[in-house]
């Protein structure tokens, strides 16, 4: 039997977890930023299984993650530069089932149970050029770890 990665063709992402790209919009766009052109929006499958976790990254473009499967994710976003990581929880009765993590704000997650699927849609779309992974031994991974030292976890993937 397939696991649930075999049969929605998720591939391993450098962040953690695994994704697939779902779709990607002919349309293009000129960000207000320095960077070329891109297009629209993107929108993935993203799935965390058990205790895996989506290290601290983030992307040049506004990112909205919504829930589709399991108990519900934590979110972790970070401003650079504040004193203060704000978590948010999608999922269940009482919580909301999307969030938008702002451009250029650094972010992680976790499931809140065993495995978690979510989607995320990118405007305008996610380029890996616009992508950065955390440096586990950088002055953002120590100030982290200054703010909160229980995020370890989201900075190493340990």
């Amino acid at each position: 039997m397939k696991s649930r990665r075999e049969q929605l063709g998720l591939l391993a992402h450098p962040e953690g977890g695994a994704f697939r790209e779902l779709y990607k919009s002919t349309s293009k766009v000129s960000p207000a930023d320095e960077r070329s052109q891109r297009c629209a929006l993107t929108h993935i499958y993203f799935e965390l299984a058990g205790k895996e976790v989506s290290r601290f990254h983030r992307v040049a473009s506004d990112e909205i993650w919504h829930l589709y499967e399991g108990e519900g994710v934590a979110l972790y976003q970070w401003t650079e530069g504040s004193d203060t990581i704000e978590r948010i929880e999608l999922g269940g009765v009482d919580r909301p089932h999307c969030h938008l993590i702002p451009a250029g704000v650094w972010q992680a997650a976790a499931p809140l149970g065993d495995a978690v699927l979510v989607g995320c849609t990118v405007a305008p779309g996610f380029e890996f050029e616009d992508f950065l992974l955390i440096d586990p031994t950088g002055d953002t991974a120590e100030s982290i770890r200054s703010i909160d030292p229980q995020l370890e976890r989201f900075i190493t993937g340990i």
